[in-house]
């Protein structure tokens, strides 16, 4: 419906005008740089390329401090950011980056709109939005080529496929990305609407229904609540991806400004360089990045569970042959945009160009 639209716009436009936010400190200590990872890194367009002392390939960045904006705290597909900066990758690339915890992407979306941050984390969903709002912001990266959503349910009593759905009971988050698309992917997939109970309440109520099977299905990031489930459950539960069923929506992506980018390209090439590194060494290592995720989030990291949540990120990591992660398909991205135009999530759309690039990411 229209009226959905409407609301994310609303919701995006209110926040721009009243929401504030000040740069974040980024005067935190910083690990010595661990010896150099196999990685090329290349000048894209850079005639006047000069030795920087650090061994990179590149001209001096043009900022050296910078934050990176999460869209939410912590949680194990975070692990190759915080990776980046403990272990001296960040350094290595010359610069000096805090990595901050957030409050949604909305939020992350108007920061970085207005400048006030560097780089931000969000889905690819709320930046297409906000392009098509007349932001001045692109995707430059996306770690979750295929998208994280999913729907989980009982082994005694599964969901396989959409039709499964019928007769059974689905609970979601108000306001989340599925929830919003939900109608459509039924309708998408040949789903009557009428035989499903869909049951939304907030994130908290909704984990809680489904552990005490007060609903048959629950609607979930593979890359936070799955293994959250199966280890308080002690089961093994089903999983159904929405991108085997016409609804790839890209998660964990990174946005920044355009005058930004125009002003710093050699930092952001750093920048995603020295994330390209964090990642891999993060997927090869998640028993590691476990530990020093542990060390910076006592409180809430459980590193059983960060393992899977980096694996699973892993899994939905997704790039073609020799190119770095990050990359993010045209393609994808374009079929992605039809998907929010069928659910009335946008009410135009411009050539895909506009959305994204991959001119930063290393080569």
């Amino acid at each position: 419906m229209k009226s959905a639209y409407k609301a994310v716009a609303f919701l995006l436009v209110l926040t721009l005008i009243l929401a504030g936010c000040t740069n974040a400190n980024t005067n935190q200590n910083r690990n010595k740089a661990q010896e150099p990872l196999q990685t090329t890194v290349t000048a894209q367009g850079d005639a006047d390329v000069t030795g920087t002392g650090d061994g990179i390939d590149l001209p001096p960045p043009e900022q050296q401090k910078i934050t990176l904006r999460l869209n939410w705290k912590y949680k194990g597909e975070f692990a190759p950011f915080y990776v980046t900066k403990e272990k001296g990758i960040f350094a290595k690339y010359g610069l000096e980056v805090a990595v901050e915890e957030g409050s949604g992407s909305v939020s992350v979306l108007q920061v970085i709109s207005q400048n006030k941050e560097e780089i931000g984390v969000t889905s690819a969903v709320e930046p297409v939005q906000g392009v098509e709002m007349g932001m001045p912001v692109k995707i430059i990266a996306s770690y979750m080529s295929r998208s994280p959503i999913m729907i989980l349910s009982y082994a005694n009593n599964p969901v396989k496929s959409p039709k499964d759905l019928e007769g059974k009971s689905l609970v979601s988050s108000s306001g989340s990305t599925f929830t919003s698309v939900y109608e459509k992917f039924l309708a998408f997939n040949d789903t009557n609407y009428d035989q499903v109970e869909h049951i939304m309440v907030e994130t908290g109520a909704r984990n809680t229904l489904f552990l005490n099977k007060g609903a048959d299905a629950v609607a979930v990031f593979s890359t936070n609540e799955y293994p959250i489930f199966e280890q308080t459950l002690g089961e093994k539960l089903v999983p159904l991806y929405l991108a085997d069923y016409g609804f790839d929506l890209t998660g964990l992506s990174l946005i920044a400004n355009d005058k930004f980018m125009e002003a710093n390209p050699n930092t952001v090439k750093r920048f995603l360089a020295a994330v390209n590194e964090g990642f891999a060494y993060t997927l090869e290592h998640p028993e590691e990045a476990a530990q020093i995720s542990k060390k910076l989030f006592p409180e809430v990291v459980d590193e059983a569970i960060v393992v899977e949540q980096i694996k699973r990120t892993g899994e939905l990591a997704l790039r073609p042959e020799g190119k770095a992660y990050g990359w993010i398909d045209g393609d994808k991205l374009s079929t992605m945009v039809d998907r929010l135009l069928e659910s009335d999530l946008m009410e135009k759309r411009q050539s895909v160009e506009h959305y994204f690039t991959n001119e930063y990411l290393p080569q």
